[in-house]
């Protein structure tokens, strides 16, 4: 198989063993979004930035990852949410919540889509789908939670409702999401939110 026509999962594999040519078409095929992402909750003047240090922790990490426990995208999405979000945190509250706002506008105004790019993140398209259908006030704790890093006492802080309105708008999310990627016959998004004991 070559390396363009491969895997995210097999290249992942190679670029674990020093395959360069491995690391370059990863990186191809993902800086885009995550450089959009980045200029959403951090700024254009921060998205190469951010791009660079995403993808030199992908180099340093490869051998950690395990495709049986999930997706390349999934794992590459992971390492972006915890380092936009650590950069979130760095710089404030009042950047988190512009940040959310960014990425929810963002959701809620789809760009267009190739037809490649939706079949080959066809999951990642079906979940974009459900967050757009909830309801807005369900949609605005899911961006707070996973793409600007909020807690949820932060978010019962910066919304000026009480934490326990949060939790319930969480849960009711994450299910929906859920529900709407297994109909699709997928396994369900995780949806990691810090709790407040």
């Amino acid at each position: 198989m070559s390396r363009p026509a491969a895997s995210d999962e097999a290249l992942a594999a190679w670029a674990a063993r020093g395959e360069m040519a491995a690391f370059e078409t990863l990186y191809e095929r993902h800086a885009p979004w995550i450089r959009a992402w980045a200029a959403h909750t951090l700024g254009a003047d921060s998205a190469d930035d951010v791009l660079q240090e995403v993808f030199v922790r992908v180099w340093r990490a490869a051998p950690q990852f395990d495709p049986a426990r999930g997706q390349f995208m999934s794992w590459l999405a992971a390492i972006t949410r915890h380092y936009v979000a650590r950069e979130l945190s760095r710089r404030g509250g009042e950047h988190q919540a512009l940040a959310a706002a960014s990425v929810e506008a963002a959701i809620v105004e789809p760009a267009p889509a190739s037809d490649e790019v939706v079949s080959r993140h066809e999951r990642q398209h079906v979940v974009l789908e459900a967050l757009r259908r909830l309801p807005a006030d369900q949609r605005h704790v899911v961006v707070l939670a996973y793409f600007a890093g909020m807690s949820q006492s932060q978010m019962a802080a910066h919304l000026g409702i009480p934490l326990g309105t949060v939790k319930k708008r969480v849960r009711l999310a994450t299910r929906k999401l859920r529900l709407a990627v297994e109909e699709n016959g997928m396994e369900g998004p995780t949806l990691r939110v810090v709790t407040d004991r």
